[in-house]
């Protein structure tokens, strides 16, 4: 509802309302009045009875004795007598009057026509020496017709003071007086419709223009939007206008808070959105209020922004503090899949130092887990592939200094067998000072463009007759005379030599290893094949980690370091290319070798 109707409402409201308090006022005080005269009237109607018709009556009669029967009977007689020519004369129209005798008893007839209730109460009541007066009685009259009276019972005392002789009952009608005041009824009425109406237009027309420039603003305010013009009312000084430049300020003031959240909004979105932590905030009753995508995605959870923080706790695994008491959380790691995250945990409070929530930070520490689990690793590989050597050579060396020096079968024999022991150490120590310098980008190489099929071919020759010696036959296959790539032909070598060396090393008499290039878009692709003993599946995806072998103790039996294939990963990512391999246990292994074709206008560069 608008203000315009309220305003009309409760004014027509207040007139209704002044008017019925009014107008039931008025009658209610006319009734009051009327009441109070008639019994005035009433009452003087009595006492002139009482003068002019039982004293008369007795003064007449002189001294006579009213407890003798007949004495009494032709005392009435008198004062009837009296009252019927000189009272009943007098007495105003509508009015009806009664002496009733207590003699030896009360009377307990009633006047014909008379209500007995309200005749027996007055009655009762006058006899008790109480005069009576009840206003508004409906019973009808001589005539029969029910109408409306006032009726007055006053007692009469002659010989005992305390106990009555007669009764006077009177009864007056009230109908001309109820008819003057359904009158004043009526009027009052008419003249209430009349305000009302008057009131309804004036307020109209006082609402109209009162509540115009309120409906504008109202309108204005309702479509008002952040950097809109000011609203502006014209001509209007009063409240409304006042309130519309109060907006007006209001509004200024708020675009400037606005613009200023945004910016700081804008902000903080940037760098949340930047972040390669995942961030999740909740307040004090566990709702979540702001998150950002890493999140999501570091969790793997999508419907991240529907869970409330104990059902988030549930799906990590972290234990709920008490209510209010999220001071207690501890960071803590979380294992989900194959990444490590850690979980830290920051509450955030008000001036008076109440928690209203708490920040989440995630952070992917997976390859911090990784690279600890290898360091560890490898520290615990390099010290065992150094002891294993090491321990061999102290029992050979111990031997000799025992007396075995003076054999000289023994002596050739051990001194042989450390002397390999120490060559091994030694190229395990350069393949670790490789991957170190690999590690470090210290790794020097000589770069140049040559043909990758005549280095493939020759490789090849290299090992025919290693191949043949036992029993293995290996191939070489080309679809192109030359490929020419920019290459440090003695490291590509290296891979070569350590590809095939192992080929040839972990297959079986009668073996056959194929070496292969093809030519594609892009790259050059050198295919080396087996038909060897294959690497499980299990393992194949870690056969280029350091001092990773499949069989360890053949590796260790046929001189194998562990270290040949990350060296290879790491040489052909250095010239731009990548390594795979493929394989099926007891059917044999494929060693993909991708490099990069030289373009003009390239200019490639290893480092």
């Amino acid at each position: 509802m608008s203000i315009r109707w309220k305003l009309i409402i409760i004014s027509i409201a207040l007139v209704f309302l002044v008017m019925l308090a009014t107008g039931t006022f008025i009658i209610y005080a006319l009734r009051l009045n009327a009441a109070s005269d008639a019994a005035d009237e009433l009452g003087h109607i009595a006492f002139d009875i009482r003068l002019n018709v039982i004293d008369d009556a007795r003064r007449t009669a002189g001294n006579i004795d009213l407890s003798d029967s007949a004495s009494r009977q032709e005392f009435e007689d008198l004062f009837e007598a009296l009252f019927n020519n000189i009272v009943a004369g007098r007495m105003p129209v509508g009015t009806e009057a009664y002496i009733l005798g207590n003699h030896p008893h009360p009377q307990q007839i009633h006047p014909h026509g008379h209500d007995e209730a309200i005749f027996n109460t007055a009655v009762n009541s006058a006899l008790r020496g109480i005069p009576y007066f009840a206003p508004f009685r409906f019973y009808p009259d001589q005539m029969g017709n029910e109408i409306r009276w006032f009726v007055y019972a006053h007692p009469v005392f002659l010989i005992d003071d305390e106990i009555p002789d007669y009764v006077i009952y009177l009864r007056m009608s009230a109908e001309d007086f109820l008819l003057g005041l359904e009158g004043t009824t009526t009027i009052i009425i008419f003249g209430g419709l009349i305000a009302l109406g008057a009131a309804t237009l004036l307020s109209v027309a006082f609402s109209i223009p009162l509540t115009k420039n309120l409906l504008f603003l109202n309108k204005q305010i309702l479509s008002y939007k952040i950097g809109d013009e000011p609203i502006k009312l014209l001509g209007s000084k009063d409240e409304a206008g006042q309130l519309a430049e109060g907006f007006n300020t209001m509004s200024q003031d708020l675009n400037k808070t606005v613009a200023t959240i945004s910016n700081e909004k804008n902000k903080m979105e940037i760098v949340m959105y930047n972040m390669t932590d995942g961030v999740l905030a909740y307040d004090a009753s566990g709702v979540l209020i702001h998150s950002n995508y890493t999140c999501e995605e570091l969790l793997g959870l999508d419907n991240i922004r529907a869970l409330s923080m104990e059902e988030l706790f549930k799906i990590l695994d972290i234990e709920m503090p008490a209510a209010g008491n999220l001071d207690s959380i501890e960071d803590t790691i979380i294992g989900r899949g194959e990444k490590f995250i850690n979980a830290s945990f920051n509450t955030y409070k008000d001036e008076g130092g109440q928690i209203q929530g708490i920040v989440i930070v995630f952070q992917d520490i997976t390859k911090h887990m990784r690279l600890d689990n290898m360091r560890k690793e490898f520290v615990a590989n390099v010290s065992h592939e150094l002891r294993t050597p090491l321990t061999t050579i102290k029992g050979y060396a111990e031997t000799l200094l025992e007396g075995a020096a003076e054999n000289p079968q023994f002596r050739d024999e051990f001194l042989e067998i450390i002397n390999s022991e120490a060559d091994r150490m030694t190229a395990i120590i350069r393949d670790l000072l490789e991957l170190s310098r690999f590690d470090d980008r210290r790794m020097e190489f000589d770069p140049a463009i040559d043909d990758l099929v005549a280095l493939a071919h020759a490789n090849v020759q290299n090992h025919k007759i290693n191949a043949e010696k036992h029993g293995k036959e290996i191939t070489f296959i080309s679809d192109i005379k030359e490929a020419p790539i920019l290459m440090d032909s003695a490291r590509i070598n290296q891979v070569f030599n350590n590809i095939i060396s192992n080929s040839l090393r972990y297959s079986q008499a009668g073996a056959a290893i194929q070496v292969s290039i093809a030519e594609r878009a892009q790259y050059y692709m050198v295919y080396i094949s087996d038909d060897g003993i294959g690497i499980p599946k299990e393992d194949l995806r870690m056969i280029f980690e350091r001092f990773y072998r499949v069989d360890k103790t053949r590796s260790r039996e046929l001189g194998g370091t562990g270290l040949g294939l990350s060296i290879a990963k790491e040489i052909m990512e250095a010239h731009g290319g990548r390594i795979h391999a493929a394989s099926e246990l007891n059917v044999g292994t494929t060693m993909t070798l991708r490099f990069p074709k030289i373009e003009e206008e390239d200019e490639i560069e290893l480092y």
